[in-house]
């Protein structure tokens, strides 16, 4: 009886060294996640004329880059199937199971959470038509070089088949307005959907967060740019 009670001191003991180890590591992450968010990056000037535009829309959680259509490079337009009457299209890149088991947050369950953050798992590019723009997108000024970098980036986040096709999901989309095709890359605590957003601006010379998992982050300087 006396074993007894000391294994299960022994494990409630373990099991209290586990939470406490989960909720430090919670707080790390975190607090490295504001700091980083909140120091900026300096990106040399551009010696250029700004002559299109492009946008960062969050939906509270998640960041997807919008490029008026006429600014999308044709190896990427006529790879997608546009709908007639689209303007703007964005693009959002994430974990694919997350994108196809949660087409809105009260769909999320623990499991998929669990996956998305703690596995290495694939990834999907999110690609949406969009027929106007709205006020709430951010708006950010681009020379034609960075535009040109910036297309060539979000190509680069499909899988290409041996043609040079992007591979087009099964799943159908949250709409008839919306696509999935396979991405490169392995989503995780460290790359998520907005650092993937936040990595684009940085290639071409944005200022913005030196990292933000966070929309929140990329947002914050954004409203400066």
């Amino acid at each position: 009886m006396r074993r007894q009670k000391e294994i299960v001191k022994n494990s409630l003991k373990f099991l209290k060294n586990i939470f406490l180890a989960l909720v430090a590591g919670i707080a790390f992450y975190l607090g490295i996640a504001a700091l980083f968010s909140f120091l900026p990056t300096h990106p040399p000037k551009q010696n250029c004329l700004p002559q299109h535009e492009i946008f960062v829309a969050s939906n509270g959680i998640h960041l997807d880059i919008i490029l008026p259509v006429e600014n999308i490079t044709p190896q990427i337009l006529h790879n997608l199937d546009v709908l007639p009457g689209t303007l703007f299209i964005g693009f959002g890149w994430g974990d694919k199971e997350f994108y196809i088991k949660t087409p809105v947050w009260s769909d999320l369950t623990i499991p998929v959470a669990f996956r998305a953050l703690f596995l290495k798992s694939e990834t999907a590019m999110h690609v949406t038509y969009l027929p106007r723009s709205f006020p709430s997108w951010k708006k950010i000024q681009l020379c034609a070089n960075q535009l040109k970098k910036l297309n060539f980036y979000i190509e680069n986040s499909f899988v290409k088949d041996d043609h040079g096709n992007l591979k087009k999901m099964d799943f159908e989309g949250y709409s008839r307005f919306d696509d999935f095709y396979d991405a490169n890359g392995s989503f995780s605590l460290f790359r998520t959907c907005n650092v993937w957003v936040n990595v684009a601006l940085k290639e071409i010379g944005i200022k913005t967060s030196v990292w933000s998992p966070f929309d929140l982050g990329v947002l914050y300087h954004l409203k400066t740019v």
